[in-house]
């Protein structure tokens, strides 16, 4: 069972950080110190978890601290600074995802679950009836063999359409509520909630498709 910080130490924590808020209001340079030695390590844990390398992790760290230093002035004193912190490294995550305009990324946004006559799930398909299996086939095979080992979540998340990724990113990988997940993409709660459920649908799709390129890989090697 967690035991609750004393009155008193709290008070003390609030203080010291009312103290390094002023500093950096006021350009302190000592104050600057002070926020990059305490809060480094937690922004770059966030960073790390949107980011597949550390090069790409550090550089969204120190995107994030130059915004930091920014805006500090509109900081609200009554918020707590760790969570102001937290949401602008994610923000400049999804800012430089957003800029990275992945190749070989194939547009997901026609397609929806299909379902036979007796209510059962059968493919995913567009308006005009293209199977989303052979419309992802020849996208997904080329990004495996580009390397022997499979890719990892997050960059499978990546070749989602912008609004899938960013939502499943805040969602299931930062494990963001819904209500800090709108807030963060100025949406809806409703619309997060239908996202995601798409989302995770279109990941599953994607999942299945690589299973089946690596089991006909594995076949055609036997």
């Amino acid at each position: 069972m967690l035991k609750k910080k004393p009155s008193a130490i709290l008070g003390q924590d609030i203080n010291k950080e009312n103290e390094l808020i002023e500093g950096l209001i006021d350009n302190k340079d000592l104050a600057y110190e002070t926020l990059v030695r305490q809060y480094s390590d937690r922004m770059y844990a966030v960073a790390r978890r949107f980011f597949y390398t550390d090069d790409d992790a550090q550089e969204c760290l120190q995107k994030a601290f130059i915004q930091v230093f920014k805006n500090i002035s509109s900081f609200k004193k009554n918020s707590q600074l760790s969570t102001w912190l937290h949401r602008i490294t994610v923000n400049e995550a999804l800012m430089m995802l957003r800029q990275r305009k992945r190749q070989n990324t194939t547009s997901l946004e026609a397609f929806s679950q299909q379902y036979n006559e007796y209510g059962e799930r059968t493919v995913f398909a567009d308006e005009l009836g293209n199977n989303l299996d052979d419309t992802l086939s020849n996208n997904i095979e080329v990004l495996f063999e580009k390397s022997e080992a499979k890719l990892s979540l997050s960059e499978i998340i990546y070749q989602l359409p912008e609004k899938y990724c960013n939502v499943l990113l805040l969602r299931d990988i930062q494990e963001m509520n819904t209500k800090e997940t709108a807030e963060i993409l100025a949406v809806s709660e409703a619309l997060v909630k239908t996202q995601l459920h798409r989302a995770r649908l279109l990941l599953r799709a994607i999942l299945e498709q690589e299973d089946r390129v690596s089991v006909e890989n594995n076949w055609k090697v036997n």
